[in-house]
């Protein structure tokens, strides 16, 4: 059997991404995944052939073959030339749906295709894949999402399948040394920080030793993004959530730290942490794989209880899902003083996440 796996790599190129197993190197979730599944399935069935089909050659994990393409639309046919027997694509390139003229170039050469829907999809694009023939089959990557389109034929050619989650051998968070709230996300709107920045204040009205960690900037998805005056996130942007994270003058308060996109050292913040928090909108959240690198290490989390968060944060077991804002500031500040339930949730976590990585 060879596999055919396809990922836009063209800004994680420079990021060293061999050994995938060993956690997150700084890159988006879906790129995570997406190289996760090449070197996994090589692992574990060595005797397949796998190539990646990438934009750029890079730093990537060690698999058969590596071939570079021109695009979306130049990918049906390298992996004819290749005579893969079933290529593997994301349902979303540069951040829309697949277009027609791929469904077309697919069938005209009939490479089976299986789609792999990180993102939601509109009706339009279910219907794309009902009628193509060598659309063989479409991965959703949690229960919450497939039973969206539980109404549309699509579901015929469908299944779920939890994004995988590799074991961690990395020590668990064992006691709550402080009142450290920690974000992971890309400072981008669709990712929620905002609604984060806007409640600090309230928290640390309530709690005043507490401290905001945030992972992440407005780089993760696009390298070379221009950032604004805090050199954190496009102007825009920035301009939008800094007055929450700042006094009259504009300085950053002190018990906000900005650190950055982490690689696997993100793990040392993690392990010091108190609450971890994930969009807080939920928006485009179809699995949400940064609560589990909360949960992984024994930290409850505070979201809401939309899209795939619902898959991977329990109510009242492993953190707090909320549904409405309103009581965002509220579950943190819950858990920030509540010892007791926070390393409840935090046990209860670890094992939620054993449960993913044996599915």
């Amino acid at each position: 059997m060879h596999i055919g796996i396809y990922i836009n790599n063209e800004n994680i190129s420079s990021v060293d991404c061999k050994n995938l197993l060993a956690g997150n190197p700084g890159i988006g979730g879906t790129e995570y995944c997406v190289l996760l599944l090449a070197q996994a399935y090589k692992m574990y069935y060595s005797n397949n052939k796998v190539t990646l089909f990438v934009a750029k050659q890079g730093i990537l994990p060690e698999v058969d073959n590596y071939v570079v393409v021109n695009g979306i639309d130049d990918l049906p046919a390298k992996a004819q030339k290749e005579d893969v027997d079933v290529l593997v694509v994301s349902a979303v390139y540069n951040g829309i749906p697949l277009p027609q003229s791929f469904f077309d170039d697919i069938s005209a050469k009939k490479i089976k295709t299986i789609l792999w829907g990180h993102n939601f999809y509109l009706n339009d694009f279910c219907n794309k894949i009902c009628k193509c023939e060598y659309a063989k089959a479409n991965v959703f990557v949690g229960r919450q999402q497939y039973d969206r389109y539980i109404d549309h034929a699509v579901i015929n050619k469908s299944t779920y399948i939890y994004n995988m989650y590799p074991e961690t051998d990395e020590l668990h968070r064992e006691k709550i040394q402080n009142h450290a709230v920690t974000y992971i996300g890309s400072l981008v709107p669709t990712k929620g920080f905002h609604v984060l920045a806007a409640v600090w204040k309230t928290i640390l009205k309530e709690v005043p030793d507490a401290t905001l960690n945030v992972v992440g900037n407005g780089k993760l998805y696009g390298r070379n993004s221009k950032l604004g005056k805090y050199n954190i996130a496009e102007d825009s942007y920035e301009k939008q959530f800094m007055p929450g994270l700042t006094d009259d003058e504009g300085n950053i308060l002190p018990s906000v730290h900005f650190w950055g996109v982490l690689g696997v050292e993100k793990n040392d913040v993690i392990r010091n942490t108190c609450v971890g928090v994930v969009n807080p909108t939920g928006r485009t959240e179809t699995f949400g794989i940064s609560a589990l690198d909360f949960e992984s290490m024994s930290v409850p989390v505070v979201t809401i209880a939309k899209g795939g968060f619902l898959d991977t944060v329990l109510n009242e077991e492993t953190g707090l899902l909320y549904g409405h804002t309103d009581d965002f500031a509220k579950d943190i500040i819950m858990l920030l003083k509540n010892d007791k339930l926070n390393e409840q949730y935090g046990r209860d976590g670890v094992q939620l996440c054993k449960k993913i990585h044996a599915r």
